[in-house]
């Protein structure tokens, strides 16, 4: 069936940043990405659902397809780059998924089998298709909100929010330098 490319787009707050979340102390904070990035991200996001993991001898060969990892601005621990989603957001890549597969399977099986067995034939042996399309949800995910403080990184000329609160030892999402 070859590639099938979707677009997504994530709710940004009004500075264009993306709520994220760590898979380990699970506190979230905000990213400005640029453009290219957000959309690979979404697409990350989708492929995840619906590929699945291939694994090979070859896992640790140096490709153009290996995960990187990312460190949380608070805890300081590293994780691969698909496991900062918010719960949310989630939710929502999931339906579109699931929107995705019921397409393909509403197009290449059920709708198939429905034309071809939908006539009544004269011969001796008839046959008849009942099956249901599968259904499709409207995706839907809450507006980003304006909160968390901007935190200037230096280190790699990049920007990204933490929590008002947060009194602690910040660490650079991208390098995972302690400020």
């Amino acid at each position: 069936m070859g590639d099938f490319k979707m677009s997504i787009s994530l709710p940004l707050d009004k500075d264009g940043f993306l709520r994220r979340e760590c898979p380990l102390c699970c506190r979230e904070f905000k990213l400005l990405l640029e453009e290219k990035e957000l959309g690979d991200l979404a697409q990350k996001g989708i492929d995840s659902f619906l590929l699945e993991e291939k694994e090979t001898e070859n896992d640790s060969d140096d490709s153009d397809d290996q995960q990187k990892e990312y460190i949380c601005p608070y805890c300081g621990q590293a994780s691969s780059d698909n496991s900062w989603w918010t719960k949310e957001q989630l939710a929502y890549i999931n339906i579109f998924a699931k929107n995705i597969m019921a397409r393909i399977v509403n197009d290449h099986l059920v709708r198939p089998l429905k034309r071809k067995f939908s006539s009544s034939s004269s011969g001796l042996v008839s046959m008849r298709f009942k099956g249901e399309e599968m259904e499709e949800q409207e995706p839907w995910i809450s507006p980003e909100t304006d909160d968390m403080d901007i935190f200037e990184l230096p280190c790699c000329q990049r920007k990204m929010k933490i929590e008002d609160s947060w009194k602690g030892k910040v660490y650079c999402f991208f390098c995972g330098f302690p400020f």
